[in-house]
């Protein structure tokens, strides 16, 4: 239990560091985010001008020529928009200086497009576009870009040479013409992709046709029709086999189809992974079943490998470095977080990655086991508390390390969507709730704000402490607690305190609480309020032996122990005849005397969760009743000489 140890924190990141390697192939997070990260950093929050979002892409045709020896690329892009301002006078769009544009033509006049400078580029227009006009441009290019968005390289486990894309969160302009917004999903695209005919070239949607050309060349006619974001649009090159079949969805007559585009020029690569790529027609299934049909049924699911560490889960076809499991689950994951709901900004990243991490100990508790799917959680959590600062939502949205952050954005978000389904404490509830904000976000985007309100109104609870401590505050509770029994009531003084430098002072959350004795163990929720110490009451039979804090990993947290404390007394047994109350039991209130002075008063139910508090100067004074259910409360009564209490009865 490195994480919940603090004299072990000095060495964890050491322990991190050495075990990288090992982890490699079963850690989807770690993996991903290789993948995301080798990206120059760039100073950019939304679209590159402010022109870009003067009109509403519909429609882009790619049709490209290229081959798996290079990344030298040639052909021609049409985009279909809509103008969404009272007047438009230029078009604007992104494309790689080292890209030569040749022409451009709008609405099939030949126009010139000048650079801005930062791969923008503009095109005058001769008449200004009104708004609600579409208009079609094409833009004729050719040449090898110096970006990270198209790839060339060599697979190290099986030989293939591959040309690929990899686009997040910057690099789509890198090898087409596009506008870079994630709010302005594209309506359809289709990606025309001509390569030698010894080659199959992989992409979105659903394979139309292969067009035999003159030169031994093959054009791949691929159509997307589902709402995509240009960052999940790709591509990929390489000398492929096609392994492909269909997922039927039980109880219906609908299926799937699920494709793979596996390394072709060495026979072990498709028996090596078969097995695993088989498995994940069980994987869609079950996620189905958890958060809603996977989404994209009627076009596919697929991957298409390239020599990437890890994995990009561009819509319907998953770029794959290698098929373990579960970086196919993370990616897979995504495709209902990250594609079917798309964060809108890249500060709401939790949204697209936090939820594709949790995928994985999705994937492993109901496939592996419980117990591997909380130790997965548990290395989470390990490298979170590598460093105790950082938030999970992206303040700095120029640098792509931080975007991508492994420890923040996808081990922390991990982890907090675990403390969420653990806040929620119905497991049918909170699948249910993630289905609703699926239906409600469909093909759309989505803020951390949204989500935040989507999941308070449906299920009915007041959220915002909840993301203020684990989204958007730096910092997490420190626990210690000490215990006694007396008779069959257990006595917990539970200690909270917050790690240096933590912008939260206290959490407020329920915590699970193992107690444990010879003839059996139990497990207890209590709800932490806003005090650093605070007593709890459990009836509870067996002789207890011990008690561990958060055995589940539910919260991310550092565990200081627990001990047992003789010295914890029972506040049933040292009620004060000092206060006097009337009456007793009551239906509506009750009349306090006290001595006179200044008092504090805290309210308890029998639980011992602190349910209100008051400071009185008076002697008299006269408690309300009415609002808590029927049954035993206790009060107790401080000022600077001592302490009463007495326990209040409402029927």
């Amino acid at each position: 239990m490195i994480a919940k140890n603090l004299v072990a924190m000095l060495t964890l990141s050491c322990w991190i560091n050495s075990n990288i390697q090992a982890q490699q192939i079963n850690d989807g997070s770690l993996q991903c985010h290789q993948s995301k990260v080798q990206q120059k950093q760039v100073s950019k929050i939304a679209v590159a001008n402010p022109a870009e979002d003067n009109y509403d892409v519909k429609k882009v045709i790619l049709n490209l020529s290229l081959d798996n020896s290079s990344i030298d690329i040639k052909g021609e892009v049409t985009t279909v928009a809509k103008v969404v301002v009272p007047s438009m006078s230029q078009y604007v769009f992104e494309l790689n200086d080292n890209l030569q544009i040749d022409s451009v033509l709008v609405n099939s006049q030949k126009l010139t497009a000048i650079s801005l400078g930062n791969d923008i580029k503009s095109v005058s227009l001769p008449t200004p576009l009104l708004q609600n006009n579409l208009f079609r441009t094409q833009v004729f290019y050719k040449g090898s870009s110096t970006g990270t968005g198209i790839r060339n390289g060599q697979s190290q486990s099986w030989g293939t040479e591959v040309t690929y894309t990899l686009s997040e969160p910057y690099a789509a302009k890198d090898w087409w013409p596009c506008k870079q917004s994630l709010q302005d999903k594209i309506d359809t695209a289709l990606l025309w992709i001509t390569v030698p005919d010894t080659l199959k070239a992989g992409a979105n949607g659903v394979l139309q046709q292969v067009t035999q050309l003159a030169g031994n060349k093959a054009r791949y006619e691929w159509t997307n029709t589902t709402p995509i974001d240009y960052y999940l649009i790709s591509i990929a090159v390489a000398p492929y086999v096609d392994y492909s079949y269909q997922v039927h969805f039980p109880n219906t007559n609908d299926s799937m189809l699920v494709q793979n585009y596996v390394y072709g020029d060495n026979a072990q690569t498709l028996p090596y992974w078969k097995q695993e790529i088989d498995s994940v027609k069980d994987m869609i299934l079950y996620f189905s079943s958890l958060v809603g049909r996977y989404p994209f049924w009627k076009e596919k699911y697929g991957h298409c490998m390239a020599p990437l560490n890890g994995g990009m889960e561009h819509q319907t076809m998953t770029t794959l470095g290698n098929f373990g499991t579960v970086l196919t689950a993370h990616e897979l994951f995504h495709h209902w977080f990250g594609d079917h709901v798309t964060c809108a900004t890249w500060a709401d990243i939790w949204l697209n990655e936090g939820f594709a991490a949790y995928g994985e100990y999705l994937f492993k508790e109901k496939f592996w086991s419980k117990a591997k799917a909380d130790q997965h959680m548990l290395s989470k959590h390990n490298n979170v508390f590598s460093d105790m600062t950082g938030t999970v939502y992206v303040n700095d949205t120029t640098q792509v390390n931080r975007i991508f952050s492994t420890r923040l954005t996808y081990d922390k978000g991990a982890a907090v969507v675990h403390s969420l389904r653990f806040v929620v404490g119905n497991d049918s509830l909170f699948f249910a709730m993630l289905r609703s904000y699926q239906q409600q976000f469909a093909n759309s985007t989505a803020t951390i704000q949204q989500f935040k309100i989507h999941a308070s109104q449906f299920l009915q609870q007041n959220l915002d402490t909840f993301f203020n401590q684990w989204i958007y505050e730096e910092g997490y509770p420190i626990f210690s607690a000490s215990w006694n029994q007396t008779d069959s009531t257990i006595i917990i003084k539970m200690n909270q305190t917050a790690t240096s430098g933590a912008t939260t002072s206290f959490f407020q959350t329920p915590l699970e609480l193992k107690l444990t004795s010879a003839l059996k163990d139990t497990f207890v929720r209590v709800t932490l309020q806003a005090t650093s110490v605070q007593t709890i009451y459990i009836h509870w039979k067996q002789t207890m032996t011990g008690m561990q804090i958060d055995p589940s990993n539910w919260l991310l947290n550092l565990d200081q122990g627990t001990i047992k404390d003789i010295s914890l007394t029972d506040v049933k047994e040292i009620e004060s005849k000092a206060i006097v109350a009337y009456p007793n039991p009551t239906t509506h209130s009750w009349n306090m005397t006290l001595p006179m002075g200044f008092h504090t008063h805290y309210l308890y139910d029998i639980n011992g969760c602190l349910i209100k508090q008051l400071a009185t100067s008076s002697n008299q004074f006269e408690l309300d009743a009415q609002a808590y259910p029927n049954g035993v409360y206790y009060l107790k009564s401080m000022n600077q000489f001592s302490t009463t209490c007495i326990k209040l009865i409402k029927q």
